[in-house]
């Protein structure tokens, strides 16, 4: 089974010689979970693998980006947890859970409804014992959606950048649509999840962005040449500030 893999921005930055910039793709996320407050409550770093790789341990670059997480969380005051499922059979009765140690402990999908519980998390209660991977999405996700409650705010963690220590200093949110650059603001429906973003962010001292750039459909291309950029933040106002249009070689420098 395949998720998304990335976009050209992905491909730009896997290609080019920026290791200040780190981003996670495939069948691995990182999350942010919070109430319908958007106040982040814990982050997980979720993984499908094939069935008989559930034991093994966590690539080195799997652990280096666990460990963003962990950090941000160290900052926030927030649990951080790595889940891993089995991502190549029908039903998913339970997964992996570990901390930075990497010595997992299985639990079935209810205990898992009852740890994110134990965090504040809202648990709908629902009894399913077993999650399906389909064509569109991963049994995870398929347990997130039905077991936790509606007034979850969940968002993924698109492009980091760090500091010249390693550190992270700024989450990137990615957007892209068929608008031109000049027209384009950021769409209200999505403020919850940037909110959540920027609360996560304010609580571990680090800036939160938007980077925008246009796809076209005829032909269907990409397009990274110039990309639009805002500054996220929430705790004041207006939240969404809209810094300009940079030239690609210019993303390092922002």
């Amino acid at each position: 089974m395949t998720y998304y893999n990335g976009n050209a921005l992905y491909d730009y930055l896997s290609a080019g010689q920026l290791p200040q910039f780190r981003f996670v793709t495939g069948n691995a996320w990182q999350l942010v979970y919070g109430d319908h407050n958007c106040h982040p409550l814990a982050l997980i770093f979720a993984a499908g693998v094939p069935a008989q790789q559930l034991d093994s341990p966590p690539a080195s670059q799997e652990k280096a980006d666990y460990a963003l997480l962990q950090t941000v969380g160290d900052r926030a005051g927030l649990p951080v947890r790595y889940i891993r499922f089995a991502c190549d059979i029908a039903q998913v009765e339970t997964v992996k859970v570990s901390d930075h140690s990497f010595v997992y402990e299985t639990r079935t999908m209810p205990q898992l409804s009852a740890l994110f519980g134990a965090w504040g998390l809202p648990v709908s209660g629902t009894p399913t014992a077993k999650y399906l991977n389909d064509q569109t999405s991963s049994a995870y996700h398929n347990w997130q959606r039905s077991s936790l409650g509606g007034n979850l705010t969940v968002s993924d963690i698109d492009l980091w950048k760090l500091d010249t220590t390693g550190q992270p200093r700024v989450i990137f949110e990615l957007k892209r649509s068929y608008y031109e650059l000049e027209r384009w603001q950021p769409f209200t429906d999505d403020y919850r999840n940037f909110t959540l973003l920027s609360n996560l962010c304010n609580q571990a001292g680090l800036q939160f962005k938007i980077i925008y750039n246009q796809r076209t459909k005829a032909p269907f291309a990409d397009k990274i040449d110039r990309l639009k950029i805002f500054a996220v933040n929430f705790a004041v106002n207006p939240p969404v500030v809209e810094k300009g249009i940079i030239a690609l070689n210019e993303l390092e420098n922002i």
